[in-house]
């Protein structure tokens, strides 16, 4: 290597040095000009009443009082209908060899089994947060099967009679509002298949973290469900009227949430209650008002009150 380009080593190195040392006091002067702008020259938005409900899917199982009907002697099935349906006492349910087989006491009858008959009970499905076990949809056992004397023909499932639901929910605010009523504690769902909202009373309700275990009475039981074990539907929280925000507008300070309410050129902080709408918002329940104009970054506000310009 020449003496010209060991020379010129060191002074390119030095070059380049220098050259990212201005860079950088260049990036932090620009960083500090630039918080001290945003401080003096904050966004400003404006509160608009809006309504907020919250909605979820429900993933549950269904319980119901059923008892097994069994065959009096050998002999070839038939059905009246080989749908579930409601039977009066002393209705004939099902013939063998044309031997009729009756309902002993008013009762859905269902012409099929899901083998989960005398094991699918509260005492064993309510106490842990574990996952439900599996389970298949219900088989109908259809004309024409022979059937030994002593197996079962199908079931009854005693009529009136309310139909239970376990199932696993997030925890909103929402949800535990409505969860607080102590005399009457509701819950709104909508199914599928009927698109109209209904109430559900709240038996009984345990949590585990974000996760809520919930018991409920559903105020409807259409013979239909004995098909399967399975309920899906939505749970649909009441409408609240409030202030939606960016979460950036809210701060905690001393385990309050407070916003800068902007009167005239000057800031206030101020108090204000309210919950996360999402990962992005803040529903404000009360301290603000239609119309207030408040700090959309209130983070970068270092005085709890004074002039902005």
């Amino acid at each position: 290597m020449s003496r010209r380009k060991r020379r010129g080593l060191p002074q390119r190195l030095l070059y380049y040095s220098l050259l990212m040392f201005i860079f950088i006091m260049s990036y932090r002067v620009y960083r500090t000009w630039y918080e001290d702008y945003k401080h003096s020259h904050p966004q400003i938005i404006e509160a608009v009443t809006t309504n907020y409900s919250e909605e979820q899917p429900l993933d549950g199982i269904l319980l119901w009082d059923e008892q097994l009907v069994y065959a009096t002697k050998d002999g070839i099935i038939t059905y009246p209908s080989p749908r579930s349906r409601m039977t009066a006492k002393g209705e004939m349910i099902a013939a063998l060899d044309g031997s009729p087989v009756y309902a002993s006491y008013p009762a859905y009858f269902f012409p099929g089994l899901d083998g989960q008959e005398g094991n699918w009970v509260y005492s064993k499905l309510w106490p842990d947060f574990a996952p439900f076990p599996d389970f298949q949809d219900a088989r109908l056992i259809g004309d024409g099967t022979y059937i030994r004397r002593g197996e079962p023909v199908g079931k009854l499932v005693p009529q009136p009679q309310i139909l239970r639901c376990i199932a696993y929910l997030d925890t909103t605010p929402s949800l535990e509002r409505a969860l607080r009523n102590k005399d009457n504690p509701t819950i709104r769902i909508r199914t599928e298949n009927e698109g109209k909202e209904r109430k559900a009373e709240v038996v009984a309700v345990k949590s585990s973290g974000q996760k809520l275990k919930v018991y409920l009475r559903l105020p409807f039981f259409p013979p239909g469900l004995l098909r399967s074990r399975r309920f899906t539907a939505s749970v649909v929280t009441d409408v609240q009227k409030g202030i939606m925000v960016p979460d950036t507008a809210v701060i905690t300070r001393n385990g309050k949430n407070q916003v800068f309410l902007l009167q005239g050129n000057s800031l206030v902080s101020h108090d204000v209650e309210g919950f996360p709408a999402d990962e992005e918002n803040f529903f404000i329940e009360k301290g603000v008002r239609h119309g207030d104009k408040l700090i959309l970054d209130a983070g970068v506000i270092k005085d709890e009150n004074g002039r902005i310009w």
